[in-house]
């Protein structure tokens, strides 16, 4: 039986994720971890912030922010959506972040896999249409807040309080125009700081640690054959970090959900069978971190059971051979 990576690369055309959130809400986080586990030479991502219609100095001059649709190109973004699924190359416009300018075009894609990640990605029926997995990233404010401040002033330069400016000044733009879009996801991902915090015996500065809550719709006939079990006596024998892990049913805006909310830490040999597992159905070595470290957080265990989703998406789109 073929693998499903070898189906999607066999496929006449390619598939598009869809990571929406606000700025610095942590969607390059969650896409860059699905690129790591389906394979770099599978996927292509990118952000609609090259997608902006106008620069900073226009946004200025206009009183306008960044999330106001009329800043971006979103029928642009949909045609070149189009493109990419018929598996050809576009000329993606780039926006430079260091100067606030539009900065031309450069060749793009294609690949068997899509990313595109960006505050707009569900804003119209088009859009939707064209994105085969929809996934909100939904971090709480501090957590927003924090991730986005370090981002701002550590990549592009900015000072602290430009930032935090920033924010306020965004705040009612991303209530209109960008939260509500997660009505329209597959899977919302929300991010808060951990309850577990180190011990008195690790003196040491607390290290990013979150609870991370999946809210997936149900559906109705999962992938039987991606197997996701956990061992957990092996997490009662051998955990030294504290972890945890529920799962719920609720409804969420109208539609059944399953939540599922990790917490803490485990030991990467803890989930060497999940990455086995799903690398056999991919066809491929799934690795949910880079290794640097021996412990994996709540987010990296979540960017493994998003792939798994779209692993179950991707396979009820493939036709089966």
């Amino acid at each position: 039986m073929k693998s499903i990576m070898n189906r999607i690369r066999e496929s006449d055309r390619a598939f598009v994720f869809g990571i929406a959130g606000d700025s610095g809400s942590g969607k390059t986080t969650i896409s860059r971890g699905i690129k790591r586990i389906l394979g770099e030479q599978t996927v292509c991502s990118f952000s609609m912030d090259d997608y902006h219609s106008l620069d900073r100095r226009q946004r200025r001059e206009r009183n306008i922010t960044p999330l106001h649709p009329e800043a971006n190109h979103l029928e642009l973004l949909a045609d070149h959506l189009e493109a990419l699924r018929r598996r050809e190359a576009i000329d993606k416009p780039v926006y430079d972040h260091s100067t606030g300018e539009i900065a031309g075009t450069v060749p793009f894609g294609p690949a068997p896999v899509v990313i595109v990640e960006g505050l707009h990605p569900f804003f119209t029926p088009r859009l939707r249409s064209l994105i085969d997995f929809k996934i909100f990233v939904d971090p709480s404010r501090s957590v927003k807040r924090l991730w986005k401040v370090r981002r701002d002033v550590g990549e592009r330069g900015y000072q602290p309080e430009q930032v935090m400016a920033e924010i306020l000044q965004r705040e009612p733009d991303y209530k209109l125009f960008v939260d509500w879009q997660k009505i329209y996801a597959e899977i919302v991902v929300k991010i808060q700081d951990s309850r577990f915090h180190p011990t008195l015996m690790q003196p040491q500065p607390k290290p990013d640690r979150y609870s991370v809550r999946l809210i997936q719709e149900m559906v109705d006939h999962p992938v039987s054959r991606v197997d996701m079990t956990i061992d957990l006596s092996k997490i009662l024998r051998s955990a030294e970090h504290e972890f945890s892990i529920e799962f719920q049913r609720d409804d969420y805006y109208g539609k059944k959900v399953g939540i599922m909310t990790a917490d803490g830490e485990i030991h990467q040999s803890m989930i060497a069978d999940l990455e086995k597992r799903l690398g056999d159905a991919l066809g491929t070595y799934a690795v949910i971190s880079d290794r640097r470290d021996e412990y994996v957080n709540a987010i990296g265990l979540a960017q493994l059971m998003l792939t798994w989703s779209c692993l179950e998406k991707l396979d009820r789109l493939i036709p089966h051979p």
